[in-house]
C-alpha cells in the first residue's frame, strides 16, 4: 500500500509541475509510463479517487496546455469533489447509445428467430404480413407513395421459402425498430394491414355484373361456360375475401409477439452512467476500479488508456484516424464509429468463448456471448437436418436426395442405380443410432460441400438430384433450406430454466432446461419421456416401447408422425417436436410450387 501511496503522490507532483508550465522531473514521457502503470493498478478506493483526480487535471492539460498559477496561502486545495454528470455529457450520451446498440442486437436475434418460426408454416401468414409491414413503414417515409396490400399465399416473386429472404426481412425490421420514428411506422404499417390487408379489385363489381349478364344469355351451357371463361380471361381475379380473417389474426400475432421486444428498449437515465460501470471513465463517479472478470460485459473509455486485461485476456486498442482498432487476446478488429448504428458491432471469435464488440465515439462494450448457447444453436440445426434424412416417406427420400446432391456437387455422374427405392430398404432394417450416425454423417457432409458453393449454385444442384429421383422442387427446396440455416445462420436457442416437466408443442420450437440430479419428463403428444442421469453418469432418454437411449450431445428420436429432438450442452438440454411434411413426387407435376405445402 506504501508503495502505490507514494507513487500517486509523484504522480500529482508530476502533473503539477506540468500544469505549471514545468517540464517534470523524469520528462514527459516517464509521466506517461508512470500514468499507464496507475491506471492499471490495484489501488484501494480513496486512493484511486485521488489518481483519477489528478489523472483528470492532466487529461484536461493535455487538450488545453495553459499555465496555471498556484492557489493562494490558505486555500486548502482544489476541490476533489465534481458535479454528477447530466444526460447531455459525452459520456452519457455514449452510455445510452451503447445500451441501444445491445439491445438492438438482442431485438435483431429475435426477429430473425421469429422468421424462421414463420418460415414452417404452410402459406406464410406471417411472413407475408411482416413483408408487407416492413415495406408499407418504409413507404411511409416517403410521402406520396401508395401502400402495398399483403401478398397473395403463393406470390412466386416472393421466395419466402429461401432463408437469405427471411432473412433480409428480419435485418430489415429490427433496423426500423432502432429508431423511434421507425417504431411508429412499423406500428402505423401494422394497424393499417389489420384494418385492410388488402381492397377490392375496383374492376370487381363490373366483372360480377358481366358475368351475371352472361349467365342470362340464350345460349347452350357450352357457350355460356366459355363466355364467362372469356370474361374472366379478361378481368383479374378477385382475391378470395376468406383470407382477410386469417390475414388479421397473423397481424394481431405479429403485434403480440414485437410488443416484448419493443418492452426491452433501455430507458433514459436522468444521471447518465451508473456508478462504476466504465473502465478509465473521464467522470471519477462513473468510473470503474478494475475489470470485472465475472462480469458478461465491459464498457471502456478509449481515450482513457490504451489496454487492460479481462477474463484473462489481454485486450489493446489504438486509435487511427476517426476508428480504433481492438486486439482482444489473438483477435484483432477495426471498430468505425462513423457507421450507421447497425452497423457499428463487430464479432470476434476465440477458441473457447466470443465476444461482441459495440462502438459509440470513444466508448466501446464488450459482451461476451454465450457459448452454450451458440453450440446448441448448432447441433439444434443440424438436428432439424439429420430429422430430415430419417424421414422414411416415398422410401426415405430426403436421405436419397442427400446422396444424389452430394454427387452432383462433386461434380461426377449421377448413380441413380445406387439411389433406387429398394436401396433404401436397408434402412428400415438400421438400428436408431446406427441410422442416425449416417443421417448426421451425411448433414455434415453436405454442409461442407455448401460451403465451398453459391447459394444459387446449391439450390440448383439439388434440384437436378430431385428431378433425376422423380422428387418435386419443393422437396430439394426444403433439404436445402435446412442445411443453408446449419452453415450459416444456426438458430438461437431461448435461456435454459430449472425445470423437471415440459410439455412440448408440435410447432417446432425449442425449449431450453437446466438438468438437475432429478429426472425430467418430458411430455410427447400423449407419451411421456423420461431423460435422467444413469449409474455411470450418461444422460439416458427412456420412451415406452422403446430401448433406452443415450444422449450425448444430438439425438433424434422417431415418433409416429415426426422426430423428437434433443440437443445437449453440459447440463444445459434443448428439446423441440418436429412434424413431418408430406414428400410430393413428380407425380404433382400439373401442380405448381405454390399450391404445395412446404413446412420448414
Amino acid at each position: 500500500m506504501d508503495f502505490w501511496l507514494e507513487l500517486v503522490e509523484l504522480y500529482e507532483y508530476k502533473v503539477q509541475d506540468l500544469m505549471e508550465g514545468r517540464v517534470p522531473r523524469g520528462g514527459r514521457r516517464g509521466l506517461a509510463v508512470l500514468r499507464d502503470e496507475l491506471l492499471g493498478a490495484p489501488l484501494e478506493p480513496p486512493l484511486l479517487r485521488r489518481l483519477m483526480e489528478t489523472d483528470r487535471q492532466y487529461r484536461l492539460n493535455q487538450g488545453n496546455p495553459v499555465q496555471h498559477t498556484r492557489p493562494r496561502a490558505g486555500h486548502g486545495g482544489q476541490s476533489t469533489w465534481t458535479a454528477p454528470p447530466t444526460a447531455d455529457s459525452e459520456e452519457s450520451r455514449a452510455w445510452e447509445e451503447l445500451q441501444l446498440l445491445q439491445w438492438h442486437q438482442r431485438a435483431a436475434a429475435q426477429a430473425r428467430d421469429l422468421t424462421l418460426r414463420w418460415q414452417r408454416e404452410p402459406e406464410f401468414g406471417h411472413l407475408r404480413v411482416l413483408y408487407t409491414v416492413i415495406e408499407n413503414a418504409e413507404r411511409l417515409s416517403r410521402p406520396g407513395t401508395q401502400p402495398l396490400a399483403v401478398p397473395p399465399a403463393h406470390d412466386a416473386l416472393m421466395d419466402l421459402h429461401d432463408p437469405e429472404v427471411t432473412g433480409r426481412l428480419a435485418a430489415a425490421l429490427s433496423v426500423l425498430l432502432l429508431t423511434e420514428d421507425g417504431r411508429a411506422r412499423v406500428r402505423a404499417a401494422l394497424s393499417a394491414v389489420h384494418a385492410e390487408p388488402f381492397p377490392r379489385h375496383p374492376d370487381e363489381d363490373v366483372l360480377a355484373a358481366r358475368i351475371a349478364a352472361a349467365e342470362r344469355e340464350p345460349v347452350s351451357h357450352e357457350a355460356r361456360a366459355a363466355l364467362v371463361r372469356a370474361l374472366q380471361a379478361e378481368f383479374p381475379l378477385p382475391r378470395d375475401p376468406r383470407e382477410r380473417p386469417a390475414i388479421r389474426a397473423a397481424a394481431r400475432h405479429v403485434a403480440q409477439l414485437l410488443e416484448p421486444v419493443l418492452d426491452a428498449l433501455p430507458k433514459p437515465s436522468l444521471n447518465g452512467a451508473p456508478q462504476g460501470s466504465i473502465l478509465l471513465a473521464q467522470h471519477p463517479g462513473s468510473a470503474m476500479r478494475v475489470p470485472d472478470d465475472g462480469g458478461e460485459r465491459l464498457t471502456v473509455y478509449l481515450r482513457g488508456g490504451s489496454s487492460t486485461r479481462w477474463r484473462g485476456l489481454n485486450i489493446e486498442w489504438q486509435p487511427i484516424g476517426p476508428n480504433w482498432q481492438v486486439q482482444v487476446g489473438s483477435q484483432l478488429t477495426l471498430l468505425r464509429p462513423g457507421l450507421p448504428p447497425h452497423e457499428r458491432s463487430q464479432t470476434l471469435k476465440l477458441p473457447d468463448q466470443q465476444f461482441r464488440a459495440f462502438i459509440s465515439g470513444a466508448y466501446m462494450t464488450l459482451v461476451v456471448e454465450s457459448h452454450t448457447a451458440l453450440e446448441l444453436g448448432r447441433r439444434a440445426s443440424t438436428a432439424r437436418a439429420a430429422a430430415l434424412l430419417l424421414d422414411p416417406a416415398v422410401d426415405f427420400a430426403f436421405l436419397r436426395l442427400a446422396r444424389a446432391a452430394a454427387q452432383v456437387m462433386r461434380g461426377g455422374p449421377l448413380q441413380l442405380e445406387k439411389l433406387t427405392p429398394d436401396s433404401a430398404r436397408k434402412y428400415l432394417d438400421a438400428t436408431p443410432d446406427v441410422l442416425l450416425s449416417f443421417a448426421r454423417k451425411g448433414v455434415e457432409t453436405l454442409v461442407v460441400r455448401l460451403a465451398r458453393l453459391g447459394t444459387e449454385e446449391a439450390a440448383q444442384a439439388f434440384r437436378t438430384a430431385a428431378q433425376a429421383l422423380g422428387l418435386h422442387r419443393v422437396v430439394a427446396d426444403r433439404l436445402h433450406a435446412a442445411l443453408h440455416i446449419a452453415l450459416h445462420d444456426p438458430e438461437t436457442l431461448p435461456e435454459g430454466v430449472a425445470l423437471t416437466h415440459v410439455d412440448l408443442a408440435p410447432g417446432g420450437q425449442f425449449t431450453s432446461v437446466v438438468l438437475s440430479d432429478e429426472p425430467l419428463t418430458v411430455q410427447v403428444e400423449g407419451r411421456g419421456v423420461t431423460i435422467r442421469w444413469d449409474y455411470k453418469g450418461e444422460l439416458v432418454v427412456m420412451m415406452p416401447g422403446l430401448a433406452p437411449m443415450v444422449l450425448h450431445d444430438l439425438l433424434v428420436a422417431r415418433l409416429p408422425g415426426g422426430n423428437l429432438l434433443l440437443v445437449r450442452h453440459g447440463s444445459w438440454l434443448g428439446a423441440a417436436l418436429a412434424a413431418d411434411v408430406a414428400v410430393p413426387t413428380l407425380e404433382a407435376a400439373d401442380l405448381s410450387t405454390e399450391d404445395i405445402r412446404i413446412v420448414n
